[in-house]
């Protein structure tokens, strides 16, 4: 019999959570099938065709494959076409790609069988109403088809059935001889580019093939898809390629010119002698893997980690939880998470990236539970480097999970998304999905904070014409640091690859040498500078111009009145306002484009409520941007410093819903719940993550962890949903900190600063 096995186009939505540029594997696997029986077959991909490209539709979908009409001609004059639709055919959907690719495929009058072809380590969705959404087709054959497509072809039998599993050792092996092997390869470089990705934990090497060593997995976690179509409390199993198989396999995708093998195993390490024999076969050949499907951490060992080393560019495994209770009661996974620790650590020694996958959304999942999910997976971040994907919970048809929270048949568009983008409502879970999303959106600010550019804070003397009653180094002694060894330390961080630096002080113009420290800063590599002033030295317009052109990218001045009274009783200086502002209005004057001029106040029990008054004056003096600050608890800032932290935040509120949409504002040192509408502009201890702070005396701390000496968790933080980014509460002293002598042979000790790995 003449058969065309068909690899239709097909179109994905942009957050797809499979694999689709090798989805033509149950095609290719299928036409081995075929031939095997005894056929002649012709393999029609749309992905090894001239023209075959990702192109984006205005639904916001992209299209990837050749032209319907151009597949149509490949397919030519045969008695019957087997074409094999993946789990990105959207199956609740009358899908506008597949229905005129099968209308005109109907009109040659051939016979035409439709079928998954699934092979393992995709998500698999059931899709009811095959046949009666495409009438064209005689057959739909549901799972694996490589034994039934056959037997379908010889007997003519119509309807539904679900596919026989085949015994992998006698298996052909999928028939890519059949591929135009160069033009799928193009095909797989102009899906790169159209995609637009920056970064891929699995990339595509030039020549990537997909290959399956083994198909299924004998564990039970609830979201899985994995060996669908398995009846009610029949054991899960695996079944996996003989050793020689895999060997044979490596070495003829390699002679195909292969230097990329993509292994969609739905688990490849659940036997460790399987997986050594698949390295084995790797090391033979020389060649490159990725496996995106990942693998059992506790399967895993520093060893394997160290034979990974260079041929895969990230090892995924999943903990699911980090709630103990959770990842057994609830997934069913089975897994300690120590193991997943452990594999973290294993990894960083072995250089090998991880990434750990993480779910949010689960039925009876607690919200403090979700604290835990994300407390462990940044926890793992920060220590290790693990990186974590967190995804929403969903109940894919066909699964446990599904079953567990009765899922009603749901039109979704896609899939995918939904594990990226929505949280399911059908999922039952404890937390509402609207909260899941400020969970989720927390964490990742959370996450892009830990990621930013490392930052250097220096503080650049002690000194200070202000004597502020809250000032953080107010006891410490007034001194200036030592030019050479501050140099010094710009130097190192810069070498280390810190390109941010902020100046600091006590007030930093009354040291002589701040502009010739920010001019060295911007000569050695610097692309940003700040300095954060009083102000008072710029009321001299010559000063105020050398300040601004200096090779600066902001600076904020401090002021914490909006008039003469107010402002002298926080700085205990009369004639501080209005040299501040004077110093403020010649800076706004001589300030290059591109130079960033905001406004800091710190709130006070005598202040807070004048904070309309102080944006209304950051206005009027020509500053669009505030930073609004609560004390911290150093140096001279006590209890009755402090304001009520709820009338702070409310007249903080306030100031933001009038201002907002002409100043950038910044709210710093608040806990995320005192401004439950206004999250986008709080600032969390996690943003100074990459922060480090240089003394005078060139002692140097991590921001966030010296912030946090003084922070305290409160039961209200166990179910916050910005838990994760926020620092907790401050706990202000009664009286002062102790004097701080900083010592003349301190300033001009050798300094080696520590820097954080990240």
């Amino acid at each position: 019999m003449r058969v065309a096995v068909v690899h239709p186009p097909l179109t994905i939505a942009e957050d797809f959570i499979d694999y689709p540029y090798v989805a033509d594997l149950g095609a290719v696997q299928v036409a081995a099938a075929v031939r095997a029986a005894g056929h002649e077959v012709r393999l029609v991909d749309c992905f090894a065709m001239a023209g075959a490209d990702l192109e984006w539709r205005e639904d916001g979908r992209a299209r990837l494959g050749a032209s319907t009409a151009a597949v149509l001609e490949a397919v030519g004059e045969v008695d019957a076409a087997v074409v094999v639709l993946t789990p990105f055919h959207r199956p609740w959907r009358d899908d506008d790609e597949v229905r005129p690719f099968l209308e005109g495929l109907a009109e040659t009058g051939c016979r035409i069988l439709l079928a998954d072809g699934y092979q393992s380590g995709q998500h698999y969705v059931q899709s009811p109403g095959m046949l009666e959404r495409y009438p064209m087709a005689e057959s739909y054959t549901r799972y694996e088809a490589e034994v039934t497509v056959p037997a379908l072809l010889e007997s003519g039998d119509a309807g539904v059935f679900d596919g026989e599993s085949p015994d992998l050792a006698t298996l052909a092996a999928p028939a890519w001889d059949l591929v135009d092997l160069e033009a799928l390869w193009a095909f797989h470089a102009r899906f790169v580019r159209g995609l637009g990705r920056p970064r891929w934990a699995f990339p595509m090497g030039a020549r990537t093939l997909p290959l399956l060593t083994t198909r299924g997995c004998p564990f039970r976690c609830i979201h899985c898809s994995s060996n669908p179509g398995l009846e009610p409390g029949a054991p899960k199993t695996q079944r996996r390629l003989p050793e020689a198989k895999v060997a044979g396999q490596s070495a003829a995708l390699k002679a195909l010119g292969v230097d990329t093998l993509y292994v969609l195993d739905e688990l490849i390490n659940v036997r460790k002698s399987h997986y050594r024999a698949f390295l084995d076969a790797i090391e033979a050949e020389d060649l490159r893997f990725e496996v995106p499907n990942g693998f059992r951490a506790d399967y895993l060992d520093q060893a394997l980690f160290g034979r990974m080393r260079g041929r895969v560019t990230t090892v995924s495994v999943s903990a699911e939880s980090g709630s103990e209770r959770v990842v057994r009661d609830v997934v069913g996974k089975e897994l300690d998470l120590s193991t997943i620790e452990r594999a973290a650590r294993d990894a960083q020694r072995a250089g090998v990236p991880l990434l750990v996958h993480y779910m949010i959304g689960l039925p009876g999942e607690s919200a403090a539970e979700v604290n835990e999910t994300l407390a462990f997976a940044l926890d793992l971040f920060d220590r290790f480097g693990a990186e974590p994907a967190v995804q929403y919970a969903t109940p894919l048809p066909g699964t446990e999970l599904a079953d567990k929270v009765q899922l009603p048949v749901v039109d979704v568009d896609d899939w995918g998304p939904r594990f990226q983008k929505v949280p399911s409502h059908e999922s039952h879970g404890v937390v509402d999905p609207a909260l899941l999303e400020t969970f989720m959106r927390t964490f990742e600010r959370r996450m892009d904070a830990s990621r930013g550019p490392q930052k250097l804070i220096m503080n650049v003397t002690y000194v200070c014409n202000n004597h502020c009653t809250f000032c953080a180094v107010g006891t410490r002694t007034q001194v200036d640091g030592h030019p050479t060894r501050q140099r010094e330390i710009l130097d190192k961080y810069r070498r280390h690859g810190v390109r941010l630096v902020d100046f600091d002080g006590g007030e930093p113009t009354l040291n002589p040498e701040l502009v010739p420290l920010i001019r060295h800063a911007k000569r050695v590599g610097y692309e940003r500078i700040h300095v954060t002033t009083n102000g008072r030295l710029c009321a001299y317009e010559d000063f105020a111009r050398k300040l601004v052109q200096s090779g600066v990218s902001s600076i904020a001045f401090s002021v914490h009145g909006p008039d003469l009274a107010s402002h002298a009783r926080e700085v205990g200086v009369a004639e501080a306002f209005q040299q501040t502002t004077d110093g403020i209005r010649h800076c706004v004057t001589h300030a290059p484009e591109g130079v960033d001029l905001g406004m800091n106040v710190t709130l006070t029990k005598t202040n807070f409520r004048k904070l309309p008054g102080l944006a209304q004056l950051a206005w009027d003096l020509g500053l669009r941007w505030l930073n609004i600050q609560f004390l911290t608890p150093f140096g001279r800032a006590t209890k009755r410093h402090a304001p009520d932290t709820a009338e702070a935040a409310e007249v903080t509120a306030a100031v933001i819903d009038e201002w907002a949409d002409r100043m950038k504002i910044q709210v710093i040192n608040l806990p995320w719940c005192f401004l439950p509408k206004h999250e986008a502009h709080v600032s969390g201890d996690a943003s100074k993550l990459a922060r480090h702070m240089v003394f005078v005396n060139n002692e140097t701390v991590n921001l966030a962890d010296y912030l946090a000496e003084r922070r305290v968790r409160k039961p209200v933080c166990e179910t916050c949903p910005h838990s994760c980014f926020c620092g907790g509460f401050y706990e202000l002293d009664d009286v002062p900190e102790p004097p701080w002598i900083v010592t003349a042979e301190s300033l001009t000790k050798k300094t080696r600063p520590e820097l954080d790995a990240r």
